[in-house]
């Protein structure tokens, strides 16, 4: 797993040109204090990782993606997730913690529900330099509903159609 301050300056200063051909880049935040992480572990379970995040921005916007800063996380106790990112359509990327199902750190796909997540990559590290490539390679972020309309399209997320083939959720209609 790459270090997360590493992964993170190593994608600062990239710019892509979007679908439209606009010029994107990504834009750090300050970083969070040392007593603003403290207060927030109070309530969220920050893994190390997320605290490196954390200490070298306070969320960013990955080209068209907001990842969230502290202020903005939700944490899911009953589920053991924290949201860090929303797609803007009721879906939305979180992290697991120790109380999750899943290996702490994984990143997941959340379609609507707490009830329908789909592991997208093993760290947020991970995750950030996959997005970072398919930004470089397709001008965006493609969201898994995009892979109905292109079924032959491979990215991040184009194995989360299979995984919930057959469940109660909203990409399935």
């Amino acid at each position: 797993m790459a270090k997360m301050k590493e992964v993170i300056a190593q994608i600062a200063e990239l710019t892509i040109e979007d679908e439209d051909g606009e010029e994107c880049e990504v834009e750090l935040e300050e970083p969070a204090s040392a007593e603003e992480l403290s207060d927030i572990s109070e309530n969220i379970p920050l893994n190390a990782e997320l605290i490196d995040f954390y200490l070298t921005t306070n969320g960013m916007l990955l080209f068209s993606d907001e990842i969230y800063d502290l202020e903005s996380l939700d944490y899911d106790s009953e589920n053991g997730i924290i949201t860090i990112h929303e797609w803007g359509n009721g879906d939305f990327t979180c992290i697991a913690t120790q109380q999750s199902k899943y290996p702490e750190g994984t990143v997941l796909f959340m379609n609507h529900s707490p009830d329908v997540l789909v592991p997208i990559a093993d760290s947020l590290s991970d995750w950030l330099l996959k997005v970072v490539a398919e930004y470089q390679k397709k001008g965006r972020l493609l969201h898994p509903a995009d892979y109905f309309r292109s079924p032959q399209e491979q990215g991040l997320y184009s194995h989360v159609i299979n995984a919930l083939r057959g469940r109660d959720c909203e990409l399935n209609g």
